[in-house]
């Protein structure tokens, strides 16, 4: 199952999901409530891809 750890400073946030898609549901609420990023920038998305972990 995928999981994730926020990459933002002093952030504890994890997540997992039985899906990809379903865990940057997950994610992009995260980042907008916790970050105010609405949407995620291109940028961002990048480094969020990457610490995914399979």
């Amino acid at each position: 199952m995928p999981s994730f750890v926020c990459i933002g400073k002093d952030c504890k946030f994890e997540t997992s999901a039985p899906t990809e898609d379903e865990m940057m549901t997950k994610i992009a609420e995260h980042a907008k409530t916790a970050h105010k990023m609405d949407p995620i920038p291109p940028d961002m998305m990048v480094k969020v891809k990457a610490a995914i972990k399979k």
